[in-house]
């Protein structure tokens, strides 16, 4: 009888470049050599797309778009902490005092990171929580950072860089391994996504300016382009980097309306007393992209991305050539979660499958994942996000 517990390395590690993820995550729980052995890295040839995460009260669920199945992994590292996105593979994950950490879901790996600072305006924002409802310490924690990203997979690299939006959009932090504190960056306006492009990263704010962050001397934001005004009623804003290149995602968005808590609407209550009862919450109509012309240096506006796929959300912006694949996709889409901060204040969150060229949008295939207490694009979690499961 063949003794597959005691496969050597080389071949096992052979046999995991021709696994689909999810039989990846099912190798490692073979035995405690099998599990060694995949945490040295999965390669495979052929891309996966991200997986879709949802912090349910227990155990975060894992969403794969492409097999449109779950999975639930028990991860007692998580258990009291928020999730504020992700980036290469990593959850940012923060606790009740405000302690942030890196969590690797499939590796399970951590890595600490220091206290966010608490300047002048952290002061003042201390002191808001203390009169509003942000006192309570879960609101405090779930509202402390916006989006944070990385310049590389920390388990590739020790030469990494992680770089927060925090304080309500207001403040940007960077922190390398080899830093004791983070570093405040200044600004001067609400800085609204955050990516790494060609060895730098960049910035949109609320003013529709495009900057580059220079970690130097000064640490400041450097304008380097702007588009027109016009879009600054745009709820969200995203920067991406296009194989090189930056592209400057708009989500426009209407309000639409659910009644809420309906069990407790008496029978006999008129009009006035129904609209007391209902929240406006905002909801995906559209999204208009717009590449940077480094020739021309303006952004010209196309009306396709022709064999990429876009995943847009908490997590920092990733664009996958549909070419390099393992499973068959539609190209030409964007997955969006999003962070509309009116939604995102009740405890909603908005999904879904936006068609480029239709400019349709279909619901994600949440069914499985987590239960739809009002309209069927709504649903309540801690957060949700996508992450990378490529090496």
């Amino acid at each position: 009888m063949a003794d597959y517990a005691n496969l050597s390395r080389n071949i096992l590690q052979e046999i995991i470049k021709y696994l689909s993820f999810p039989d990846y995550i099912r190798f490692g729980a073979v035995c405690s050599h099998w599990f060694n052995v995949s945490n040295e890295g999965y390669h495979s040839p052929q891309k996966q797309l991200p997986w879709l995460v949802c912090f349910d009260i227990d155990f975060p669920k894992f969403f794969n778009p492409s097999e449109e199945k779950v999975y639930q992994i028990e991860m007692p590292e998580l258990h009291g902490r928020y999730c504020a996105g992700s980036s290469h593979g990593w959850l940012i994950t923060i606790d009740l005092d405000l302690n942030i950490n890196l969590v690797n879901p499939f590796s399970k790996a951590q890595i600490d990171l220091p206290l966010l600072p608490f300047d002048t305006f952290g002061v003042r924002y201390q002191k808001l929580c203390e009169i509003s409802w942000l006192n309570y310490p879960k609101q405090k924690r779930d509202k402390l950072i916006y989006k944070a990203v990385l310049s590389a997979d920390p388990s590739k690299s020790s030469d990494y860089i992680v770089i927060a939006i925090y304080f309500a959009n207001s403040k940007l932090a960077f922190w390398r391994p080899s830093d004791l504190t983070w570093i405040v960056i200044n600004t001067h306006s609400f800085v609204e996504d955050i990516v790494w492009c060609n060895g730098a990263f960049y910035v949109v704010d609320s003013s529709n300016h495009v900057c580059l962050v220079d970690l130097g001397i000064n640490n400041k934001l450097i304008k380097i382009n702007s588009l027109d005004n016009g879009y600054l009623k745009t709820v969200e804003k995203y920067i991406v980097d296009f194989m090189g290149e930056l592209l400057l995602v708009y989500k426009s968005t209407n309000p639409i309306k659910d009644h809420y808590n309906d069990d407790n609407n008496d029978a006999d209550e008129d009009e006035d007393d129904l609209n007391y009862h209902e929240n406006e919450f905002d909801h995906t109509i559209y999204f208009k992209l717009f590449k940077l012309d480094q020739k021309e240096n303006k952004f010209i506006k196309i009306k396709n991305i022709n064999g990429y796929v876009l995943f847009l959300g908490s997590n920092h912006a990733m664009m996958i050539p549909t070419a390099t694949v393992a499973d068959k996709t539609k190209n030409n889409i964007i997955y969006f979660t999003d962070y509309i901060y009116a939604n995102y204040m009740f405890g909603y969150s908005e999904s879904g499958i936006y068609n480029i060229r239709e400019r349709s949008i279909t619901p994600f295939p949440w069914y499985n994942i987590t239960p739809l207490p009002f309209h069927n694009i709504y649903h309540q979690a801690k957060r949700i996000t996508f992450i990378d499961v490529n090496p």
